[in-house]
């Protein structure tokens, strides 16, 4: 049979869509990075993708996206002018026909309706509502509480919102401890700046190694796993000013261990496994 002559077009993805690695296939935008690939070469699940913000198109070969506002304006913001042509003339009364409620966007693939920012298109292809933004991982580093049109980050107790009201940082108080690390190793428990400096014993180990580290910020205390051939063993102690254990108890021993699972330590002061 024939095959029909290869295109030098290059391949329009509808909006919302992406267009793989081969510049043939097109999958939706919502199946990027979800763990499976849909494109023939995998390139759907590549760390590089770029994911443009709502409202917003990708120029064709390029990491930029444009607002929808930027389709045909008479600009051409993508370097290879893919945002205007001569479809944004002969599709003009394509647009009108859709009655949108808040605008049209035209490319080469057709008329699509948009939304203002914050919202989205409903179901019937033309009308809008809130577009909540809280079910996108990473709009907020900690919590993030949806409002019409748009929404609002917010940090947990001793953390402070950042400039860019997205971002938390732990507060300093006057007089604390700048943050570190702890890690229990095979045979100690060491503490190190967030920059790796600064490395310090602060335990001694006899037993076969930590199996679960966990600090309490409030108490000032640490808590540590180890385990022997026989037996397993809890312990905690107070860390002041990060340079030492004192009030070192133990708090449980279990005997004939056949198994381990991390833990961690909760508001109320009890012990979970993770």
């Amino acid at each position: 049979c024939l095959h029909p002559p290869l295109s030098l077009e290059p391949i329009l993805c509808d909006v919302g869509e992406f267009l793989c690695g081969d510049q043939l296939t097109c999958v939706s935008e919502s199946w990027l990075c979800d763990g499976e690939p849909d494109c023939p070469d995998g390139s759907d699940e590549v760390e590089v993708i770029v994911r443009c913000p709502l409202n917003h198109i990708q120029c064709i070969g390029t990491r930029k996206c444009i607002h929808f506002n930027k389709l045909c304006n008479g600009v051409k913001d993508c370097e290879d002018g893919f945002d205007e042509g001569v479809h944004c003339r002969e599709l003009l009364s394509a647009c009108h026909e859709l009655h949108c409620r808040y605008g049209c966007i035209m490319t080469r693939n057709g008329t699509f309706c948009f939304c203002a920012d914050g919202f989205e298109v409903g179901e019937d292809g033309r009308s809008c509502r809130d577009h909540d933004e809280c079910t996108m991982y990473g709009t907020c580093s900690q919590t993030c509480m949806n409002t019409y049109g748009s929404y609002r980050c917010s940090c947990t107790d001793g953390y402070s919102l950042q400039p860019n009201r997205h971002s938390c940082i732990v507060k300093h108080e006057t007089g604390e401890s700048p943050a570190a690390l702890l890690i229990g190793g095979s045979d100690n428990i060491i503490i190190t700046a967030l920059n790796g400096s600064r490395l310090q014993t602060l335990k001694q180990l006899d037993s076969n190694g930590t199996h679960g580290l966990d600090f309490n910020h409030k108490e000032e205390s640490v808590c540590w796993v180890t385990s022997s051939e026989s037996s397993g063993q809890l312990r905690c102690a107070r860390m002041r000013k990060a340079s030492g254990f004192t009030k070192e108890q133990e708090v449980k021993t279990v005997r004939n261990l056949h198994g381990m699972i991390p833990f961690k330590q909760d508001a109320e002061f009890e012990f979970h496994g993770i």
